[in-house]
């Protein structure tokens, strides 16, 4: 080889294949161990020391729902203009006080669904309601769950009615059982059974008291179809006979004429 096909004992080429190696392992390494923060980490960047920012004002994520849509809310319209929803949940402290969304008016709150509610719906919100409702409000909705048998607080049973006999007295204590906790807060005894439906929507958007929210586990149509479901435990217990199908009738008269 000549001499000028050498540079310092190395081939031209070899120096180029070198730098070439050095170049793309300095890349790897910068793409594949980038900085990062996990969920809830701290950050000493941003002033309210959040790592996880929230989405800037004005700014709507793909198939978001509008914050003011019937879909999301669970509100009237009227509550709506009036008290625009509110961003983040406020923890209760002290007197309650007035807020987006705060069981302060049964009225404030939509008595309806904001689509129809079909077969598959009922059968979909009762899949959702096993999964993330029956650990504290038992399959029956009574407030039996498994967390009260290991010593956790009771939910209310959405009944006035007792279904099992290890139920609480209904009329003890300063809020009936079956009656909306939210409401009694602010001097409205209400039960459960006769609360706008976009009550139930709220609460597990929300939480309230020792129910978080579940608006993250569970999208908003998910939530009406576990509305829904909550509206047919209700009706399972407290129908009219004379509304039931003549064959269930029937049956009903024979299991009473039994006792």
């Amino acid at each position: 080889m000549s001499a000028r096909g050498v540079i310092g004992g190395r081939a031209p080429w070899r120096w180029m294949l070198l730098g070439v190696a050095l170049l793309a392992s300095a890349c790897q390494q910068k793409m594949a161990h980038q900085p990062y923060y996990r969920p809830f980490d701290q950050s000493d960047f941003f002033p309210d020391g959040r790592s996880a920012r929230p989405l800037e004002p004005g700014v709507i994520a793909r198939d978001q729902e509008p914050d003011d849509s019937p879909l999301v809310t669970g509100l009237t319209a009227q509550a709506r203009a009036v008290r625009p929803p509110r961003k983040e949940p406020e923890p209760f402290m002290g007197e309650p006080k007035p807020q987006v969304g705060a069981p302060d008016n049964p009225a404030n709150y939509v008595n309806g669904f904001p689509f129809p509610i079909s077969a598959a719906d009922l059968r979909r919100g009762q899949q959702r309601f096993t999964i993330y409702c029956t650990p504290c409000h038992g399959a029956l909705g009574n407030g039996s769950g498994k967390i009260v048998e290991r010593g956790f607080l009771r939910p209310p049973s959405f009944h006035t009615t007792k279904l099992q006999p290890n139920e609480p007295d209904e009329t003890a204590g300063p809020e009936l059982n079956g009656y909306s906790r939210g409401f009694f807060r602010f001097g409205i005894k209400i039960p459960l059974r006769e609360v706008p439906v976009g009550y139930f929507f709220e609460v597990m958007s929300w939480g309230y008291g020792g129910m978080p929210d579940y608006a993250t586990q569970v999208p908003p149509a998910d939530r009406w179809r576990i509305a829904a479901y909550v509206r047919t435990l209700q009706l399972s217990q407290a129908a009219p006979a004379k509304d039931l199908p003549p064959e269930d009738q029937k049956a009903l008269a024979e299991v009473k004429g039994k006792k």
